[in-house]
């Protein structure tokens, strides 16, 4: 009786284990691993980037180290490109990625986003020198895109008769324009004025104005893990009640940045 007794106290213990490992999520994870893995951007300046000191830096990253302050944890910021990004989601390598990443339909069936913490228009620039003054000049061209961003397809939806070449990342896009490759390059209006700036002759180029679409951008997450994301969204609306998130823009995007952007927004959980 006394083996029975014990066996079965050893299969409840058995169970009772199993059935809190299989309750365990992202959340129970992250705080037991004490540190966040974050996946960002090195090359999309002003939002994620390599500084002088090659130090992560930008909008993106500074929201993020808020973040990780509020949950109480380390901060592991690794850089990866932007066709790793869902793929290292779902295999759960990270926590999440802060990376400019607009919320889309499409993305939202592989993915799940936070609020969102930044909204801005997508934008068109071509050559001064060129004939082209509005999308509908752009019948037949060829216009360059990253080929994980929204904006070639948002522009294909403006002039379904431009022809869209993707390649890998912004700065490749922009030599393609710069090279006389293609007639145009689309993406985030932001990262457009950080590039010209970068690339020391704005006045070389122009920016279509009857080209305007507007997109979304939050923290991407893996799918199914619905209390780690309340928490981030609990963290980021709290950044935003404190006039940290404000401080945040006014520093990458305010009237005495390089990029100033009026803010029309707040962090929100109707975002």
């Amino acid at each position: 009786m006394k083996l029975q007794c014990l066996g079965a106290l050893i299969g409840c213990i058995f169970l009772s284990c199993s059935w809190t490992h299989a309750l365990a999520d992202r959340l129970d994870e992250v705080i037991n691993r004490g540190v966040l893995k974050v996946g960002v951007s090195d090359t999309t300046p002003p939002f994620s980037f390599k500084n002088q000191n090659d130090q992560f830096d930008g909008y993106d990253i500074d929201l993020v180290r808020a973040v990780a302050k509020r949950m109480n944890l380390k901060l592991d910021m690794s850089a990866l490109t932007s066709a790793q990004r869902i793929p290292m989601l779902q295999g759960g390598q990270l926590d999440f990625v802060a990376t400019s990443m607009t919320r889309t339909q499409d993305r939202l069936k592989e993915i799940d986003f936070s609020v969102i913490y930044f909204v801005t228009p997508h934008a068109v620039i071509v050559k001064n020198s060129s004939p082209v003054t509005s999308i509908k000049h752009l019948e037949g061209k060829l216009a360059a895109s990253v080929n994980t961003s929204t904006a070639g397809g948002n522009l294909l939806e403006a002039q379904p008769l431009i022809k869209i070449k993707y390649v890998r990342d912004y700065f490749l896009a922009f030599s393609e324009l710069k090279n006389g490759q293609v007639d145009a390059f689309t993406t985030d209006e932001t990262v457009l004025l950080a590039i010209l700036k970068e690339d020391g002759h704005p006045e070389d180029y122009r920016f279509l104005k009857d080209f305007t679409k507007s997109r979304d951008v939050g923290f991407a997450l893996k799918k199914g893990e619905d209390r780690f994301k309340s928490l981030v969204n609990q963290k980021l609306i709290e950044i935003e009640s404190s006039g940290e998130a404000l401080e945040i823009w006014n520093k990458w995007f305010g009237t005495k940045t390089d990029h100033p952007i009026a803010r029309t927004f707040k962090i929100t959980s109707t975002y």
